[in-house]
Formats: structure tokens, C-alpha cells, sequence
């Protein structure tokens, strides 16, 4: 499974392969003569990509992408975020108790989980 990725070619692969959203990718091939089978959907429906860190100065802020429809290729310089600084985040600990984690849920926090 390919998703959104953005490609200058695909070596034949060995089996069903599967891209959403990808430039570049092969077109479908069902057939198991002469290559591996191959589909291929135009767009992802519906994406969001997974919260990262970024240092911003002195100062770490979590970015929450935001989501996105229909989706073709690669997000171009990572623009489609929301920036939370880490006043705003709690980041546990693996000895922090459910009670504790609802707390700060309830406080309005967002969370960080350490892995752990």
C-alpha cells in the first residue's frame, strides 16, 4: 500500500500492489500475466497525517495536521497544520495513572504519549 506519495517510476512489484492518492504510480492491472496486479485509486478520500514536534526558536510546538479530502500527492511544506504550543500539551509518562490523564484531558490539555 502506497499512499500519497509522489513517484518517478515503480519497478514491477511481486505482489498486489495498491496506491491511493500517488503520482506516478501504474495504472491498474488485474491480470497475472506479464506483471503483478496492480490498482490504483486516483485520490485518498479522506487524510490526516499524523501530529509531529517542531522546534520554533527556543520552543517546541505540537502541529496537528489538519484534514484533507481528496488528496493527491505529498502535503507541499508541511503547511497544513495547526500549531499548539507546549503550554497548552501534558506529555505522560508511563507512571501516570488513567486518573491523572483524564485530568489533564479535563483541563483541556492535549497529550503526548511517551512510548513506554
Amino acid at each position: 500500500m502506497i499512499r500519497n506519495a509522489e513517484m518517478s517510476g515503480f519497478p514491477q512489484g511481486v505482489w498486489n500492489m495498491v496506491f491511493s492518492g500517488s503520482k506516478g504510480a501504474p495504472a491498474d492491472h488485474c491480470s497475472l500475466e506479464g506483471k503483478s496486479p496492480y490498482t490504483n485509486v486516483a485520490s485518498s478520500p479522506m487524510v490526516v497525517e499524523k501530529p509531529y514536534l517542531v522546534l520554533d526558536g527556543d520552543s517546541y510546538k505540537l502541529m496537528v495536521p489538519r484534514l484533507e479530502l481528496n488528496k493527491v500527492g505529498v502535503t507541499p511544506n508541511f503547511d497544513n497544520a495547526d500549531p499548539i504550543d507546549f503550554s497548552q500539551v501534558y506529555v505522560t509518562s508511563e507512571n501516570d495513572s488513567a486518573a491523572t490523564i483524564n485530568a489533564k484531558l479535563a483541563e483541556g490539555l492535549h497529550l503526548v504519549l511517551q512510548p513506554g
